[in-house]
C-alpha cells in the first residue's frame, strides 16, 4: 500500500489535530483544515452546550469574516436551538451528515437563517456540508458546517462524496481530541474545585486566619507573572506558565494541615487566653483576703498598703504584658517576682498564688502568644499538610504541589521547619511562596495576637531576613518592586 500525497495530507492533519494542546487552536485548526481540503469558501463550527449549539468559530473568505479563532466569544451570533428544522440541529440530534447541493432548491430544512444572512450581506449561500462531531463514546459534542465548495475554476459546486468522507474522518479525529481535551479540563476543574473547598475550610475554620491561603495564592500568582513578564530573578531556571499554575495551587493548599491543628491554639489571642477570666476571679478573691487580713489585725496599715500596692501593680503588669507583642528581660523578671506573692485563706489554710506554675509559664513567652510546646504543635501543620496531600493523586501538571506546599516554612540557612532544608534543595517556587506567606502574615489585619504591619515595615522585615540568611535577597528585591508596582508606589 502506497501513501499518496492526498493520503499523506490527511495523515498529517490527523497527527496535527491529536498533537494540539490548545482548545481554541484545535477548533480553529479543525475548521481551517476542513475548509482547505474541501475547497470551500465559508464554515461555522458549533459546540453542543446544554440544549443548544453555540457558535465557536465563523469563517468566510469572501466576506473576510474571521471570528472566534482565538477563543473569543461570538456575541453577534445567537445560539442555535435544538430544532430539527435547523440543519445543524438535525445533524446533532440524528448524528447524520447532511450534504445539500443548493439550499435555495431544498425543502428538507428551514433555510430562513442563511437566506436572511445573504440578504443582509449580499453573500450567496449555495452548497452546504454539515458534519456531526462524535466522540469516542458516540456522543455528539458539536457540528461542523461547511459552505460553498468550489471547483478548480472557482465556481461554486456541491461537496463531493470524497470530500464528505474525508471531512467526516477529520471531524471524527478532532472530536476525539476535543473530547479528551474537555475531559482533561473537567478533571482540572474538579481538582481546582476540590482545592478551593479545602482552602475555604482552612480559612473559615478560624476568623483569625480568614482568606490567608487565598491571599498567599494571589501574591504568588501576581509575583510569578511579574517575574515572567520582566524576566527577572530566573537565570537558568525560568518560570513557565505550567510552573506558575502549579505554584498557585500549592499556595492554595499550603496550610491544609491546619485542619488538624487544635483550634484553641490557632485562635489563641494572647498569652493567658481562657485562663485570664479565671485569674481575674482569683484576684478578686485575693483582694478580699488581703482586706480580711488587715481587718483581723494580721497586717498593719503600712503592711496592708504595701501588699495592696504590690498586688494592684502586679495585676496591671499582667494585664498589660498579656497582650504585648514582645516582653523584654525586665518585664519578664518583674512577672517572675510575682510568683512569691501569695495570700492564705484563714478558713482552709490554702495558699492562694498570684499566678500558678502553668500561668507563669504562659507569661514567660517572649514574643507572640504561643509557648514553645504550642509552637511545635502549630509547626506540625506543615507535616500534616504533607500527609494530607500525599493522599491526593495529582496529575503530571501538578506533581510538585505536595512538595512545594510542605516546604513553605523552610529557610535558605536551614533554620526553618520541618526538615531544616537549605538553599540547594529549595526551588524558586518555594522561595516565592515563603516570601508571599511571610508578607501576608505580617500585613494581615485579622490576627488576634498582633496588629497589621504597614507595607513598608513588612518589606523592611523581609529585607532583614535576607540579612539573616533566611530569604533569597534577589527575590525579595524584586518582590518589593512588585508590591510597589501593584500598590502604585504609594506609601502604606
Amino acid at each position: 500500500m502506497k501513501i499518496t500525497n492526498d493520503m499523506q495530507r490527511i495523515l498529517d492533519i490527523a497527527i496535527s489535530l491529536t498533537a494540539e494542546k490548545s482548545y481554541p487552536k484545535l477548533l480553529d485548526k479543525l475548521i481551517s483544515e476542513c475548509m482547505e481540503i474541501s475547497g470551500c469558501d465559508a464554515g461555522t463550527l458549533y459546540l453542543l452546550k446544554d440544549d443548544h449549539l453555540e457558535f465557536m468559530i465563523l469563517r468566510n473568505h469572501t466576506m473576510k469574516v474571521y471570528q472566534g479563532g482565538n477563543g473569543e466569544p461570538i456575541d453577534s451570533m445567537p445560539p442555535v436551538a435544538m430544532d430539527e428544522r435547523s440543519v445543524c440541529a438535525y445533524t446533532a440530534i440524528h448524528k447524520k451528515t447532511i450534504n445539500i447541493e443548493d439550499v435555495y432548491h431544498d425543502s428538507s430544512f428551514d433555510w430562513q437563517g442563511p437566506k436572511k444572512y445573504d440578504s443582509i450581506t449580499g453573500y450567496h449561500t449555495q452548497s452546504m456540508l454539515v458534519v456531526p462531531l462524535i466522540d469516542h463514546d458516540g456522543k455528539v459534542i458539536g457540528v461542523l458546517q461547511l459552505i460553498n465548495a468550489t471547483d478548480a475554476s472557482g465556481e461554486i459546486t456541491g461537496f463531493s462524496a470524497d470530500s464528505e468522507r474525508i471531512v467526516f474522518s477529520i471531524a471524527s479525529e478532532a472530536a476525539i481530541s476535543l473530547s479528551n481535551m474537555i475531559l482533561v479540563q473537567q478533571l482540572r476543574d474538579m481538582l481546582y474545585s476540590f482545592v478551593e473547598s479545602l482552602t475555604t475550610a482552612i480559612d473559615q475554620r478560624t476568623p483569625y486566619n480568614a482568606n490567608h491561603s487565598i491571599h498567599v495564592a494571589e501574591y504568588c500568582d501576581g509575583f510569578a507573572r511579574y517575574l515572567m513578564r520582566t524576566g527577572e530573578a530566573q537565570g537558568d531556571d525560568p518560570l513557565t506558565e505550567e510552573r506558575r499554575e502549579q505554584l498557585v495551587m500549592a499556595a492554595m493548599v499550603h496550610d491544609v494541615g491546619k485542619l488538624i491543628t487544635p483550634i484553641e491554639i490557632m485562635n489563641k489571642p494572647d498569652r493567658l487566653d481562657y485562663r485570664l477570666p479565671i485569674i481575674e476571679n482569683r484576684w478578686k478573691y485575693m483582694e478580699a483576703l488581703l482586706k480580711l487580713e488587715h481587718l483581723s489585725g494580721q497586717t498593719s496599715d503600712t503592711e496592708y498598703a504595701e501588699r495592696l500596692e504590690t498586688f494592684q501593680n502586679g495585676r496591671e503588669l499582667i494585664r498589660t504584658c498579656n497582650t504585648a507583642g514582645f516582653l523584654d528581660e525586665g518585664k519578664r523578671s518583674a512577672i517572675q517576682a510575682l510568683q512569691s506573692f501569695t495570700v492564705t485563706d484563714p478558713d482552709t489554710g490554702e495558699v492562694v498564688p498570684f499566678l500558678n506554675d502553668e500561668e507563669m509559664h504562659e507569661m514567660m513567652i517572649v514574643k507572640g502568644t504561643l509557648t514553645a510546646e504550642e509552637r511545635k504543635i502549630i509547626e506540625m501543620h506543615v507535616v500534616y499538610t504533607d500527609r494530607i496531600l500525599s493522599k491526593i493523586t495529582f496529575t503530571d501538571a501538578f506533581h510538585d504541589v505536595r512538595k512545594l506546599a510542605a516546604a513553605h516554612h523552610e529557610y535558605l540557612d536551614g533554620s526553618g521547619y520541618p526538615n531544616g532544608a537549605t538553599a540547594d534543595s529549595l526551588p524558586l517556587e518555594v522561595r516565592i511562596m515563603t516570601i508571599s506567606d511571610i508578607y501576608d502574615s505580617l500585613t494581615a489585619d485579622d490576627r488576634p495576637y498582633k496588629k497589621a504591619v504597614p507595607r513598608d515595615k513588612a518589606l523592611a522585615i523581609l529585607s532583614s531576613m535576607v540579612g539573616e540568611g533566611k530569604l533569597d535577597g534577589e527575590l525579595v528585591s524584586h518582590f518589593t518592586q512588585y508590591i510597589l508596582e501593584k500598590d502604585g508606589g504609594t506609601n502604606t
